[in-house]
């Protein structure tokens, strides 16, 4: 069976001669048709579904195809859509037709053979007077093509209220000059501009031409009969419009664990402060990886600069490996993480930061799909998003130092005065939060907590793992190729060599050009590809005393500071002054007055989570940390909406040694 939907394109051929073409859909629910010669026409549904069902209007299937700017596709309304009156009307003409069709010959047009046949029918159904032969002709003529019975109604019951045309076409004037514009104005409005085009309008004609001004009542009526969709939209925007309209039609189905992560960023609304001189740094960045199937999170990583692929890359690092590690920097947490794994699919952001090489190479490097969400349509991966807020009012919301999520919130919170949380003491709570707390609590969507869904989901599926942990180290470098002298590679004003690479140039010959991977946290080492070995080889920076430790926006600083002070040639003493005065630099911004600037310095000092979870004496601090501010977490009720306990706070006044 042949089948179309009402789209822009589709084409109508009117009895076989003239060729009309859906344009669009108007406000109006009218829809818009030209033909050959530009003439334009608009009619109602009603009208062009009437015309397509007599066969007055034939499909032309060359202009049938897949689109997707479909207005719809229903069934035609059946007999039981009508009131009981129209009802009993189509069924007892219904009667004589099919009688009078299923006689031997079939139906009969001749009056006088037709007459007694009628009587026949008519005493058979116990009817005291049979209709006239020309009302059955009428019957037959409006059933025959379609065999529909609503056919059978009676039309005049469906008419509804005589609208003005003349007056309704002014007003459809209005709506495009008053009404479906970005004023948003008011109905009043329409009503005023419909009042002056009547006038105008009336002012050419002759008495009894005159239009009829319709009333308020009937020009709101005609207003709210519009088609909503398409006035948020000329009102509101385009945007707006789609998300008020947008409709669930169905929830995302995942069946496994590791089937699709979703990962997103956030600002924390939290003030972290410096762990030296206790003043405020402000509010870092989160990003997050979380399980679709379990809600389990995965991993995540926290760090002051902006989003970037360097972030989404150590996340994905983080939520791969096991927790073990992770979970040993902190010895109170006692419960088990076990969210680890290489996923199916990874769900995220549609912006530039995610459509990077190194994120796309990673992905593809072990068989990662990657789905990239529209721009502005958070509720594609609601599952992330949502967490967020879990995150917000079930811990953040509770710390010394929240800005909360609005200023109404907010109030008079001095969030500044009292923040006390450093980056160390954050990923210690955050961890015991997640650990003991939200992944212990059952989740109302799935009637289980994200815990043991995880544990059920392990029955099931295999979970797959690098076969070479520190393989995952390299995968989140930045990739690059260089040139391979006997002096090693240069990048960045940077060289880098050693006796693996040089065995590399030996075995290959000449100058080569590699692929590389370089650090935005270290410009101390680069790994270079052996493609004759197939592995990677760690080549550390020939300056190992100015480079090692130094990130590459640190490294960036100190040259354009070295450039501007010693010109374009530099000794190696020199860069290393530079060096320092640039971390001295960095050290005083930490204390300067103004929070943006303390915050640009941890920036250039890459503060990160990473930095926690690589620092040996992070336990310790953390412990103590955790200590001072009181008992941990209670658990949350179904819902992840019920309160912690309030940690204790303490105001600095100075700085310790």
């Amino acid at each position: 069976m042949i089948r179309f939907a009402f789209k822009k394109g589709l084409r109508f051929v009117e009895e076989g001669r003239r060729t009309w073409t859906l344009l669009k859909r108007l406000v109006t629910g009218k829809i818009q048709l030209e033909d050959e010669q530009g003439e334009v026409r608009n009619v109602e549904m009603g009208e062009l579904h009437q015309q397509w069902l007599d066969g007055k209007l034939t499909i032309d299937e060359a202009s049938l195809s897949a689109s997707s700017n479909v207005f719809y596709l229903a069934t035609p309304r059946d007999l039981n859509t009508y009131d009981q009156r129209n009802q009993d009307l189509a069924k007892y003409r219904h009667d004589y037709l099919s009688r009078l069709a299923n006689r031997p010959g079939g139906f009969v047009f001749t009056p006088k053979k037709l007459k007694p046949i009628l009587a026949e029918i008519a005493r058979e159904l116990g009817h005291e007077k049979p209709p006239a032969v020309s009302t059955v002709y009428r019957w037959w003529c409006r059933y025959r093509v379609t065999k529909c019975v609503t056919k059978l109604t009676d039309g005049r019951l469906n008419a509804g209220r005589k609208k003005n045309d003349a007056a309704y076409t002014l007003f459809e004037e209005c709506l495009y000059e008053v009404y479906l514009t970005e004023q948003k104005d008011q109905g009043k409005a329409v009503i005023e501009a419909l009042e002056n085009k009547v006038k105008r309008a009336n002012h050419d004609l002759t008495e009894e031409r005159h239009i009829k001004m319709p009333s308020p009542a009937t020009i709101y009526r005609w207003l709210k009969g519009l088609q909503q969709q398409i006035v948020q939209r000329a009102r509101l925007g385009k945007k707006a419009a789609e998300k008020e309209f947008r409709a669930a039609l169905k929830k995302l189905k995942v069946t496994r664990i590791l089937e699709r992560i979703e990962i997103d960023h956030t600002p924390l609304d939290l003030i972290i402060v410096d762990k030296t001189t206790w003043l405020p740094l402000g509010r870092p960045w989160l990003t997050l990886a979380i399980d679709r199937y379990s809600r389990m999170i995965m991993g995540f990583y926290i760090s002051f600069h902006a989003p970037s692929s360097f972030s989404i890359l150590q996340c994905l690092k983080r939520a791969i490996l096991p927790k073990d590690k992770w979970l040993a920097r902190f010895p109170d947490i006692k419960e088990s993480w076990p969210a680890r794994g290489i996923p199916e699919m990874i769900a995220c952001d549609n912006g530039m930061d995610l459509h990077a090489d190194a994120f796309e190479e990673i992905c593809r490097e072990m068989g990662i799909q990657i789905l990239y969400t529209p721009a502005g349509h958070p509720y594609l991966k609601g599952a992330i998003e949502r967490m967020f807020r879990t995150i917000n009012q079930g811990l953040i919301h509770h710390m010394p130092g929240t800005v909360f999520s609005n200023v109404h919130e907010r109030g008079d919170y001095p969030s500044e005065d009292i923040a006390c949380i450093d980056l160390e003491t954050l990923m210690h709570l955050l961890t015991k939060w997640i650990v003991e707390v939200y992944h212990r609590t059952p989740h109302r969507g799935m009637g289980m907590s994200p815990l043991a869904r995880w544990a059920e989901g392990e029955q099931k599926t295999i979970i797959e793992l690098p076969a070479y942990p520190q393989h995952l180290d390299v995968l989140v470098g930045i990739p690059t190729t260089r040139t391979l002298f006997h002096y090693g590679i240069e990048f960045d004003c940077l060289r880098y060599n050693s006796t693996e690479l040089q065995l590399l140039r030996e075995r290959v010959g000449g100058t080569p050009e590699v692929s590389l991977k370089c650090y935005e946290d270290d410009v101390g080492y680069i790994h270079v590809y052996d493609n004759v070995m197939k592995e990677y080889i760690r080549v550390p920076a020939v300056d190992a005393e100015y480079a090692n430790g130094v990130s590459r926006y640190m490294h960036l600083l100190i040259r354009q500071y070295t450039k501007k002070k010693y010109g374009q040639e530099w000794t190696e003493a020199q860069i290393l002054e530079s060096k320092r005065e640039i971390q001295a630099i960095v050290t005083d911004a930490l204390t300067d007055k103004k929070m943006g600037t303390r915050k640009k310095a941890a920036v250039i000092q890459m503060l990160d989570s990473e930095d926690v979870l690589n620092d040996e004496d992070a336990l310790s601090r953390a412990q103590q940390s955790v200590s001072d501010m009181g008992q941990a977490p209670e658990m949350l009720d179904p819902g992840l909406d019920d309160e912690l306990p309030d940690f204790g706070t303490s105001q600095r006044t100075g700085t310790e040694d």
